[in-house]
């Protein structure tokens, strides 16, 4: 006996602790990267600042030495010089000059009088005399209550002449405000995006998991079905067989009150037997197994074959079925396939034609083979015809109640059809018929 794969008890939980773990790690991540990016940034653009502050006060310093040095030696007035550098540049707040030769510094001069003293102890100035260059520094000026810059420029190798400029931060602090601004609210839209993003990618990755879960159930349910139907087979064929010796034995001894009894059962038991076939038939197209070998193929033979097979179920219906041979050309295809599409919708007529006849034609277009199956029949609605070619579907009508199928034929039909390299066409109208058309390539690729 042939064990059948298990089947799992229940689903495992859709998100495991790594699959929440992961996003957020990258939500942190992320967004602490953009924040430290940002204030890295801003960092770099305040030392840049500082850099280009010094620069500016060497420059100016440059500029003036030569004035100084000059009005130092012939012993004339500082404070000219000194007014002109602040008048001259509006960063500049005030301008000191400081004697640093002695044993204690010593104002020389200064546009701003009232903070000579509070200039003259700034620990910049024995810094810049130590590093023996020019240095700058950010400090609170109580005078005008607010943070300035002190930069300290040597004005000689000696650094016995010392000059102080105090620079204003006011245009500095309003591109740095404005930067910052626009740096928080670039980072706040990144933030935000980010999460959106990564809260999205958390979400697909949960329907990936299960989609990934149902892919595996759907595999576990084609190899149940495909097995459930081999086993199958085997005791429905040992049933038909007896149902036939029966029926035979009842045929020669007389019971014919049995027989209908019998008919219902040999019915019932083709009907099993076309589910089995159907569901192994859907199994093989699922996993890719079916079988499709070509050949040099004559159409009219295989339709005309086909034909002459449903035939008596024509006859039994009082229908009338024609097919008109033409002159077609050989193809390569599957003989065997396109029987079973030929039989799958030849059937499909009769079973759905009340009254009326069935129209088979063949021509050749172009590069394909097309065959065209028209009936009277009940016909489809128009709702129910994007539908026709899935699976298990049946047109739900009071007049086709009593028909027997499986709702396959025709998704079977469908995949056989393109499997050859084919398609298949359908038009109705209801309560009038259909035409159902579908095409074979007249060599194969």
């Amino acid at each position: 006996m042939t064990r059948l794969p298990a089947l799992p008890k229940k689903f495992r939980g859709l998100v495991k602790p790594a699959t929440i773990i992961y996003p957020l790690i990258v939500i942190i991540a992320i967004p602490l990267l953009l924040a430290a990016n940002t204030f890295w940034n801003l960092r770099g653009f305040n030392r840049d600042v500082n850099f280009i502050l010094r620069h500016q006060a060497v420059s100016v310093a440059d500029t003036i030495k030569p004035f100084i040095v000059q009005s130092i030696e012939t012993d004339t007035a500082v404070s000219p010089i000194l007014h002109q550098v602040t008048n001259s540049n509006g960063d500049i707040i005030s301008a000191t000059l400081i004697d640093a030769g002695g044993d204690e510094l010593r104002v020389v001069d200064t546009t701003h009088p009232g903070e000579a003293n509070s200039i003259k102890d700034l620990e910049l100035n024995k810094l810049a005399i130590a590093l023996e260059e020019p240095i700058a520094g950010l400090s609170y000026d109580p005078f005008s209550e607010k943070n300035v810059w002190n930069v300290v420029v040597p004005l000689d190798d000696s650094q016995s002449t010392l000059l102080v400029l105090k620079m204003s931060t006011d245009v500095v602090n309003e591109i740095l405000t404005r930067t910052s601004r626009d740096s928080f609210i670039v980072l706040s839209v990144l933030i935000v995006v980010t999460l959106i993003l990564l809260a999205n990618h958390f979400l697909f990755y949960r329907k990936a998991q299960r989609a990934r879960q149902l892919a595996e159930l759907d595999a576990l349910k084609d190899e149940f079905i495909s097995m459930a139907s081999h086993e199958l087979r085997t005791p429905i064929t040992a049933i038909t067989g007896y149902l036939d010796l029966m029926n035979d034995r009842i045929k020669s001894e007389g019971l014919t009150s049995l027989k209908p009894d019998m008919d219902t059962l040999l019915l019932v038991t083709d009907d099993l037997k076309n589910l089995i076939n159907d569901l192994l038939e859907v199994s093989r197209i699922e996993q890719g197994r079916l079988n499709v070998t070509l050949s040099d193929t004559q159409v009219n033979d295989i339709i005309t074959k086909v034909v002459n097979t449903m035939k008596p179920l024509v006859d039994k219906k009082g229908l009338a079925i024609k097919y008109t041979t033409v002159d077609t050309p050989l193809i390569k295809t599957d003989p065997d396939r396109l029987r079973q599409v030929m039989t799958n919708l030849v059937s499909n007529s009769i079973k759905y034609t009340l009254k009326g006849r069935i129209d088979i034609k063949v021509e050749a277009k172009q590069k394909n083979i097309e065959v065209t199956v028209n009936d009277t029949g009940i016909g489809i609605p128009p709702e129910e015809l994007s539908k026709l070619f899935s699976k298990f579907h049946r047109v739900k009508d009071k007049q086709t109640v009593e028909v027997r199928g499986t709702g396959l034929g025709l998704w079977i039909t469908k995949q056989i059809v393109e499997s050859l390299g084919g398609k298949i066409y359908i038009e109705s109208i209801y309560g009038t018929g259909t035409r159902i058309s579908f095409t074979l390539p007249l060599t194969s690729k």
